[in-house]
């Protein structure tokens, strides 16, 4: 069986290579002086959900309380997972959230006709009878601002100002005391999703602490296959890793590609170079169906830049053909013709 696919998110043993960034997040919304905000950047499919989904598995485990400042309360943490790609309106964004906890903590209060009351009763029953702050871990809410500010930026400079008065106090519970931090991911920046989409930074500014998920080093990739081979009849030489990691730059994504196609090809091929040719030009085939794919206005500039650059500079391009390698940096080229 092949240990290098897998479904998204990543979970379990297969989940690598992420624990400093948990415990950043973990300081600045629960752990440390103040319950903080995160709004987490990465390129398409370098592991932001499988890590919102990795705390959420901290669900019953973690032990540490929160005191929410101005007050001697403590509270246990949930830790609650969304994802706000599919919400269109403001109501939508605050309805799933009221159904998340409804759903986490079996709530049973009286719901409000309207979205965002319905969203504070359902956190005043979290706070005041289950003892509990929570921490919203908030998928793809880059792409819910885009779809608010599509039509009208206004209505989503308006969201994001009461998104941030909420993050700071909830008047309506206990004299204003903070109950919950929300962890964002986004392929956008905060800057550049403003920018972007017109939306006034003044008046929709939410206080986050920014975290950019990086690539694997040479060093990970080298740990990440010690793992995930381990035990199995199958190993990748040092020569190997260093091929794989000469053509994705440790790009978490199309790292766990490569390997699975090395692994694949290496039970079936024993000569050398015809094991690496095919290794290559199939990375290759791989690599511009999903730029292909990819592609599209709503692709971050500065993703469109690396991925520019790691197609400049793989290793992997001296030992494709140039025609095919060609087609590759013409595509990348094109998209980012107006950087």
């Amino acid at each position: 069986m092949n240990p290098f696919v897998y479904n998204s998110p990543v979970r379990g043993h297969d989940f690598f290579n992420r624990e400093a960034s948990i415990q950043k997040i973990l300081r600045e919304t629960v752990t440390g002086k103040s319950q903080g905000n995160i709004w987490i950047t990465g390129e398409r499919q370098i592991g932001k959900t499988s890590l919102l989904r990795r705390i959420q598995s901290l669900n019953g485990t973690y032990n540490e309380t929160v005191i929410p400042y101005g007050t001697d309360k403590k509270l246990q943490v949930a830790f609650i997972f969304t994802n706000v790609q599919g919400c269109l309106t403001e109501d939508d964004f605050f309805n799933l959230l009221s159904q998340a906890l409804i759903e986490h903590f079996d709530l049973k209060y009286k719901k409000a006709k309207i979205a965002y009351k319905n969203f504070i009763g359902a956190l005043t029953e979290v706070y005041e009878k289950h003892n509990h702050y929570t921490v919203f871990l908030i998928d793809e809410f880059d792409a819910f601002v885009e779809t608010l500010a599509y039509e009208v930026s206004q209505t989503a400079t308006s969201f994001l100002a009461k998104l941030s008065s909420l993050l700071q106090e909830v008047d309506e519970i206990d004299e204003g005391v903070k109950t919950f931090s929300c962890v964002f991911t986004a392929n956008h920046d905060m800057k550049e999703l403003l920018n972007a989409n017109k939306i006034d930074s003044r008046g929709s500014g939410l206080i986050v602490e920014a975290l950019t998920l990086k690539w694997f080093t040479h060093a990970q990739v080298k740990a990440l296959v010690k793992r995930y081979l381990h035990g199995n009849e199958v190993h990748f030489t040092d020569k190997e890793i260093d091929l794989c990691y000469g053509a994705t730059h440790g790009y978490p994504y199309f790292t766990q590609k490569m390997l699975s196609m090395m692994f694949e090809a290496k039970k079936v091929i024993t000569d050398e170079r015809e094991y690496q040719e095919v290794v290559r030009n199939e990375f290759a085939e791989m690599f511009k169906e999903t730029m292909e794919d990819w592609g599209g206005e709503n692709m971050p500039q500065r993703t469109l830049r690396k991925l520019r650059d790691l197609v400049s500079e793989m290793e992997i391009g001296k030992n494709l053909s140039r025609a095919l390698f060609a087609l590759i940096e013409g595509y990348i080229k094109a998209k980012v013709m107006v950087i």
